[in-house]
């Protein structure tokens, strides 16, 4: 009997680590989650709403980059960026009123998720993330969420989902 007893303390220990364990890693994402509920104005509200769950093809005229961002409404996200090949990396972003009060879209990239020592940081206000973006399509079409890599690199020339979908072969 007292080794039922002991196994079932162990178990118990067990769980208890379990749940501790899944309590931290998730604090993230709760951390994520309640900074999207901040006091956004109602505008800038719509604006967030109107890009998140859904894959837009944003090319800023600065540096002619294209990336395909999958950003999700958790605070959460996927970039496939011509400037890192056919990698797809997570990215973590947040929304404000901004300065001006039309709001503002921050991208956190990982150091480590694209080769670089530090994490980097992209802050641009709505409309400036707004003109850059040449395509939108509901969803992820593209199956970038489960993706750590694409079959190709995306090219420097992409301006509309048709090249995307040519590239993937999916004419």
């Amino acid at each position: 009997m007292a080794s039922n007893v002991g196994n079932a303390t162990e178990k118990t220990r067990t769980l208890r680590r379990f749940w501790a364990a899944t309590v931290v890693a998730l604090f993230p994402l709760l951390i994520g989650a309640s900074a999207q509920a901040e006091d956004l104005n109602d505008k800038v509200r719509q604006r967030v709403e109107q890009m998140t769950d859904r894959t837009l093809l944003f090319r800023n005229d600065s540096d002619r980059i294209p990336q395909l961002e999958y950003l999700r409404p958790d605070g959460t996200g996927v970039v496939w960026s011509a400037a890192l090949g056919d990698k797809v990396v997570p990215v973590a972003w947040t929304a404000s009123n901004g300065d001006d009060g039309k709001g503002a879209l921050c991208l956190l990239f990982k150091g480590a998720d694209i080769g670089t020592a530090q994490d980097l940081r992209l802050c641009d206000g709505f409309d400036v993330v707004e003109a850059g973006i040449r395509d939108a399509r509901d969803g992820d079409p593209y199956g970038l969420a489960d993706a750590e890599r694409m079959k190709v690199a995306l090219p420097q020339d992409v301006d509309e989902f048709a090249d995307v979908d040519r590239l993937l072969g999916r004419d």
